[in-house]
Formats: C-alpha cells, structure tokens, sequence
C-alpha cells in the first residue's frame, strides 16, 4: 500500500537528524515496537544496509575493503551484538569487502549469499572466514520468505547464474506492515525483467536502485511494476562511473519519485512503523 511521499514525524525526524551529525552516528536510533529501522549507510562508492527491527539484525551488504572499519564501527554505535541475517549481494569488493571483518567482529546467525563462486581472493577469504566461524553460507531461492523483527522479507532473484556478476545479485523485499523495500544490490536489466517475469509482487515504498544507478539498471519496466514512493542511491561522491547517471535520474525525476543520495547527504535513514515510513532528512535535488 502506498503511503503520502512526504509524511515527517517531526520529533524523529530531530532525533534522525542530530544521529548523524557525529561521526559513526554515534546516537542509536531506536527501532521500538513495531518500528523498523533501515540504515543505507555511507560507504562512499559502495552498498552497506542495516536494518534494525525487534530486537534483530540484518546486513545487506559491506561495502568495500577501504570502509570495513567503518562499517563494523556503525554497527557497534547502534548496538549490534549479534547478525541474525548477514546477506551477501553478490562478490563483487565494493559490496562484499566489509563483510569479512563483521564475520570477525559480531556473531552471525545465518549468511545468505549467491549460488556462484568468484575469481577474487576477497571471494575465498569470505568463505574461509565463515568456514572458521562454523557458518555455513545458505543459497536461498527465489521466493523464500524468512521472518526477521517485525516483518519478513522475501527473495525476489537470481532466478539464475549467470556469466555478469552483477546479475547474479540476491535481490530483496523487505516487508514491516503496509511499508516495502527492495533492495537491489548491482541486479541489471537481465535480472529486473527476470524478476518481473515471475508475476511476484514487486511493489515497494523504497527502492534501493541497482548497480549504484548506473544507466544498465533501474530499467522503466522495474519502475512500472515496484511503482517506489521513494529512491535511494549509494554511490561515492565524484565517482568516476558517473553514478548515478543522468538518464537514470531523469527516469525519477520523470516519474515524480523523490530521491536519497548517499554521496551528497551521508547515511540516510528510514523508519517505518508499519504505516508510515519517516526519514531522517529531506530528499536531494533530481538534477544535482
């Protein structure tokens, strides 16, 4: 169910906001009750989200090698002891590097990650270090539903292997009452019209843009079927890939979808209470 784009509980909004003027966010911010707390946490030309909810964890993706320590650091300012789902994208370093040194640093329940094995020594160093925390890494399917907090969330892809690496990104819904994320990790057109072809329910609140932004994702066809009330971006400021790219944002921008950018405003952080879903700041410009 869609919700007003522009709902801003002003008190939470306040506490939000002063989380992030110190740095690691310092200040927890609290998932009470029914609430559910994503984090799409700065990491410069990367993707690291934490989500917060009843009591439980979720990492979806690391970043990279260079951001690790920061990483593991906000997770330690909002109180994370132990992972419950700890969910790898894809191998690629700029989402996978982070998650070694959380492996190193908090207990993992469960590792879920894509059925396919990278040429990279970060690739076997992960599994090896999972391997030495007696965690077996899980390849879910499309379609599994895992209950996490106060709501679930559902994988939407790979459907399959592919030779693109990016394709092969494990692709989530994440559900808390009437609210929806999708997170994306690098999935490309392939994987978008794979996803759409399956008929399961795409629509989202949120959308976490693939691939950063580039111009081979968030095709008009994914933005039809999720239909977001909000766009979030993580990309590293001046990039060099030009992420994200001005037809991606034009196709936002055409369709009236406010935009988060991490490279422009830090981490940016979202609550849902099951209706409604506040932000801790104001949307970005579409032509910045």
């Amino acid at each position: 169910m869609k919700k007003q784009r522009k709902i801003y509980t002003f008190l939470l909004s306040l506490l939000l906001a002063f989380s992030l003027l110190l740095p690691g966010s310092i200040v927890p911010v609290e998932a009470a009750g029914g609430d559910m707390a994503v984090h799409f946490i700065d990491v410069g030309q990367g993707l690291a989200i934490l989500v917060q909810s009843g009591g439980e964890n979720l990492l979806y993706d690391g970043g990279n090698r260079s951001h690790a320590d920061e990483v593991v650091q906000y997770l330690k300012n909002q109180e994370v002891e132990t992972i419950d789902y700890m969910i790898s994208s894809h191998y690629d370093e700029d989402h996978l590097g982070g998650l070694v040194k959380c492996l190193d640093n908090f207990e993992v329940d469960h590792v879920l990650g894509s059925d396919y094995v990278h040429t990279s020594d970060l690739f076997n160093t992960f599994m090896n270090t999972a391997t030495a925390n007696a965690i077996t890494v899980e390849y879910p399917a499309v379609g599994d539903t895992y209950e996490f907090g106060t709501g679930s969330f559902t994988v939407m892809a790979p459907s399959g292997i592919s030779k693109n690496s990016n394709d092969n990104s494990v692709v989530i819904r994440l559900v808390n009452g009437d609210n929806s994320f999708m997170f994306m990790g690098d999935a490309e057109e392939t994987s978008e019209q794979d996803m759409i072809s399956t008929g399961m329910n795409l629509d989202c609140d949120v959308l976490c843009l693939g691939h950063h932004g580039s111009a081979s994702s968030t095709s008009w066809d994914l933005l039809e079927a999720s239909t977001p009330s909000w766009a979030v971006v993580s990309c590293g400021k001046g990039n060099s890939y030009g992420h994200p790219t001005a037809e991606t944002m034009g196709k936002l921008s055409d369709m009236d979808i406010p935009v988060f950018r991490t490279d422009d405003q830090g981490t940016v952080i979202a609550v849902s209470d099951g209706s409604t879903i506040s932000w801790n700041q104001e949307p970005v410009s579409y032509t910045h």
